[in-house]
């Protein structure tokens, strides 16, 4: 399956055609059928059948969360979303954001913890399937993780690289949607400092919750309709032309791009090597 139909939906109409028309022939590592949990004799790490590599709080972007909020089918999403909204369990105007307590302890976690802590299962984790509810519109992390590559080296290059490229496209445009619904600069680094935290203060690493007056400190006067602010975001980032994106990515987002390209050349040779 080309990469078109694998990475959410929004980026098929902005990303280069190279990278939306390669098709990752990647059979080692399965959502279905995880390789994790059948570890050979020299692998210590292992995960858990049912929880595969899913002991994980991913962020999702605003725009990604309109975008779910505008899929009727979507309904599991949408009440786990009302439920960290209701509890201001860190649903801020970046997108939906693990809380400091989760990510300072996930992000000081010992190698072995990862694949076997129930109490990090992604929120958006199916248990009954064991499969994702946002699956269309998953945040990075999910789109580029494999744990073992059939092409190799080259390929845990390649999907490195694409995670490197997603992210820096993901940040630009949830800042793109910030900035046209009133955020200033300040604001904006205020918001971002949320992400990926490696210490909170000793509040934050109590509770799953943001105070109130906070939360609606960092909403700028959203804080009542959230959801509709999250549809808004996607629908600034749907009108978005090529020429739009590509100029938003700047210097910086066209050299991932020109990396990306060059180990696409590499891959074909990389897979027959690894056979």
């Amino acid at each position: 399956m080309i990469l078109k139909y694998q990475l959410p939906q929004i980026y098929s109409n902005l990303l280069p055609r190279e990278i939306l028309e390669f098709a990752p022939q990647e059979t080692k590592a399965t959502c279905e059928t995880c390789a994790m949990a059948r570890p050979r004799n020299k692998e210590k790490i292992h995960y858990r059948e049912d929880l595969k590599c899913c002991t994980f709080h991913p962020f999702i972007p605003n725009f990604m969360v309109g975008a779910l909020f505008n899929e009727s089918s979507s309904t599991k999403a949408h009440e786990i979303f009302r439920g960290k909204i209701e509890r201001r369990e860190y649903a801020l105007p970046i997108g939906m954001v693990a809380p400091v307590k989760y990510q300072v302890e996930f992000n000081n976690r010992e190698e072995h913890e990862f694949g076997q802590r129930e109490d990090w299962l992604c929120p958006y984790y199916n248990k009954e399937n064991q499969n994702c509810n946002v699956w269309r519109n998953r945040g990075v992390v999910c789109t580029t993780f494999f744990c073992k590559s059939s092409y190799g080296k080259t390929g845990e290059d390649f999907w490195e690289k694409l995670n490197n490229y997603l992210w820096y496209v993901e940040l630009a445009l949830l800042e793109e949607a910030l900035v046209m619904l009133d955020f200033s600069p300040r604001q904006v680094m205020t918001l971002l400092d949320y992400h990926n935290r490696q210490d909170g203060t000793a509040a934050e690493k109590k509770s799953w919750s943001m105070p109130e007056k906070k939360a609606i400190e960092l909403w700028n006067g959203y804080y009542d309709d959230q959801e509709g602010f999250y549809k808004k975001s996607f629908e600034i980032v749907q009108n978005l032309d090529k020429k739009a994106f590509h100029e938003m990515l700047g210097e910086t987002g066209q050299s991932l791009e020109e990396d990306l390209f060059e180990i696409l050349t590499e891959l074909p040779a990389a897979l027959n090597a690894n056979k």
